[in-house]
């Protein structure tokens, strides 16, 4: 068999997490034991493991009924379960959207959420937060019937009447009809919980089964896929894009891929229907199909890439290396791949990430530097032939010196909590424009305006000047966020340290702002459609419009929270750097001081000092262990003092 190139990558992944989770829990250990007073290093600490910890990959597949997308599933998964794990046969497909994932337990369980909840503008996010809304099933995932049993209840269905259907925010062209009834899905929404390798190691895999399922939740257009780290968009090779599919593709994806900046792939499933004909070359009509699919779409060629499912599906459980080649599955796994990897290195430059990893170089610099002047005044002292009473003034003046350095750590220290309340003072000015206040006035202007006018016009216009609202916000924000920073422009030129880290350290909203405005172009599309166009004031209009304001509230309490992330952390390379320093010199100075009550009495007793020098290299051993386990540690900002170049805190007298 060929390569598993997926499983491979996310092991990879998943080990590279790891060893960083592990280096920063080391680090921790590592504070505690020499740094006692650090608490605010070991909370940037934490961050960066908390980022680690709740960091997974996911790919959304979008798609129209019987493209493919369920067996997509179960060929991806099919390493462990050598059966079709979700249902996928004709009549028996997934109805409605569904997530699969793993806690990293050995439970398996599946959550299903009525559809009858669709009467009720509460959000998918919000009835994650009440799991008594939620009929659960737990099965066993080692008996792979029993798992396929247990998730056949996905694919359930019921016969309604196309009012009650319409009341859910169905359209009724996209069902099917039985007589006077009309079928929809028994569940809302499915939550499947399994203990699969690839999942364990941080895949999350979400299917939207049709138009329907997108068109009745806002939530997944507008929350849900700008999420995900990759959308796959299934098509079926033989047919190429039909209307529906474009549909779906002009009012879900375009905005997603063109203002989200979300990676979008075009899979052409089913390719094995090309392997009958004798008369054609399947590889030539695939080429054929891939350049119409891209030029239809506007996707680059290598984002369209052709494969069979079922026939993956078949090779693994028949472990059949040539077939599992013909279906070229290998293809959406590279492009996956490619995917992961840009994902990784998103998380790598992470803000959390490079604030851990530049304040263990920084602590690894300053040790160092201290490290490297007890060597030098220790080595000075033992070469010294002088008397006893000459070795006291060395002392003295050494402790004296090393006081004075004291000293300025500890007003710095002192100037820095006082800047620090001046930038805590700034929170009630930088956020006044995204308080909850000034949104729930949004929300009020627009309801009030829709209430007066609702009309396909008058709910486009009131979506423009409700996310019109929010961008005046945001610039308002934006304005207090560069006076802000001009704060701590000045607060870093003061310190010891100097400007050349405030820049990292700013307060920047860009993302958020390019996120809003992704969403009111997204939301724009999204109204445009059949179902909305075509709605009078329903539950389908009110929850679009509640599923906006509630995606705006998540991105501004986001916001409000990365504010109050930046007010307790941006100063905090500097306090670290200080409080650190002033330890040293504090262990520094008490050494001195055993070593100058035992030179009263002995001539030459110097273990004091020595034990210090010893201490400080077993502590800058341990610390540059830990930053060589990791690729992704940043540089020192200076390069570390030679025992040679520190100029000793008292120079050798002259002969």
């Amino acid at each position: 068999m060929e390569k598993a190139i997926l499983r491979q990558h996310i092991a990879e992944y998943d080990r590279w997490k790891k060893t960083l989770d592990q280096q920063f829990a080391a680090f921790n250990g590592w504070l505690e034991a020499h740094f006692p007073n650090s608490a605010g290093a070991r909370q940037v600490v934490q961050q960066a493991r908390t980022l680690l910890a709740e960091d997974q990959f996911t790919l959304a597949l979008v798609g129209e009924f019987s493209r493919g997308k369920t067996e997509l599933i179960n060929a991806l998964l099919a390493h462990t379960y050598d059966k079709r794990l979700l249902p996928s046969k004709p009549g028996r497909t997934t109805m409605c959207p569904t997530e699969i994932f793993s806690d990293g337990g050995e439970q398996a369980s599946l959550r299903l959420l009525p559809i009858e909840t669709l009467a009720t503008n509460t959000s998918l996010e919000s009835f994650r937060r009440i799991p008594q809304k939620w009929v659960t099933h737990h099965f066993n995932a080692d008996d792979a019937e029993a798992t396929r049993e247990a998730l056949l209840k996905v694919a359930a269905c019921k016969s309604v009447t196309p009012e009650e259907a319409a009341r859910y925010g169905f359209d009724r062209r996209h069902l099917d009809g039985k007589g006077n009834l009309v079928q929809i899905p028994v569940w809302r929404y499915a939550l499947i919980c399994l203990p699969h390798p690839l999942l364990a190691q941080g895949l999350r895999i979400i299917d939207t089964p049709g138009l329907n399922a997108l068109g009745n939740e806002p939530e997944l257009t507008l929350s849900t896929l700008p999420s995900a780290q990759a959308v796959a968009f299934l098509l079926s090779a033989d047919a190429g894009v039909s209307g529906t599919d474009l549909n779906m593709w002009e009012t879900h994806l375009v905005p997603l891929r063109e203002h989200r900046g979300t990676a979008v792939m075009a899979l052409l499933n089913k390719i094995d229907v090309l392997w009958g004909d004798p008369d054609e070359d399947p590889e030539q009509l695939l080429r054929l199909m891939r350049a119409q699919v891209g030029k239809l779409l506007a996707l680059p060629r290598e984002s369209v890439v052709g494969v069979s499912a079922k026939q993956a599906l078949l090779a693994r459980q028949q472990q059949n290396p040539e077939l599992l080649q013909q279906s070229q599955f290998a293809s959406f796994e590279r492009l996956l791949v490619q995917r992961l990897m840009e994902h990784r290195q998103k998380v790598a430059e992470h803000r959390s990430l490079h604030q851990a990893l530049t304040l263990m170089a920084d602590t690894r610099d300053l040790l160092k530097r201290r490290l490297n002047s007890g060597r030098s005044a220790l080595s000075h002292l033992q070469r010294s032939a002088s008397t006893s009473a000459e070795q006291l003034t060395e002392l003295a003046q050494l402790q004296q010196t090393v006081r004075d350095q004291h000293k300025v750590c500890h007003q710095e220290l002192l100037t820095l909590k006082s800047s620090q309340r001046m930038l805590t003072r700034q929170r009630s000015s930088l956020l006044a424009p995204v308080s909850s206040q000034q949104l729930q006035a949004l929300i009020d202007d627009t309801s009030r305006a829709l209430h007066e006018r609702w009309t396909p016009l008058g709910l486009a216009k009131a979506i423009d000047n409700f996310m019109q609202g929010v961008d005046h916000q945001l610039a308002n924000l934006e304005r207090e966020a560069d006076h802000a920073n001009r704060l701590l422009d000045a607060i870093f030129d003061r310190s010891s340290l100097g400007g050349g880290e405030a820049r990292e350290q700013h307060f920047n909203i860009s993302t958020f702002r390019i996120a809003l405005r992704g969403l009111h172009r997204q939301a724009a599309q999204l109204r445009r459609s059949p179902q909305l166009l075509l709605a009078r004031r329903n539950r389908l209009t009110e929850r679009f419009l509640a599923t906006l304001a509630s995606e705006v509230g998540r991105l501004y309490s986001q916001l409000i929270s990365a504010a109050d992330g930046w007010l307790d952390q941006a100063l905090e390379p500097l306090k670290q750097h200080v409080q650190y320093q002033k330890h040293l010199l504090n262990r520094h100075l008490i050494k001195l001081t055993e070593l100058k009550q035992k030179t009263q009495v002995k001539r030459t007793d110097l273990r004091a000092l020595e034990e210090e020098v010893l201490r400080n290299n077993a502590a800058l051993v341990a610390l540059e262990e830990m930053l060589t386990q990791s690729t992704s540690a940043p540089q020192p900002l200076a390069p570390a003092p030679k025992a040679s170049n520190v100029t000793p805190l008292k120079a050798p007298a002259s002969s």
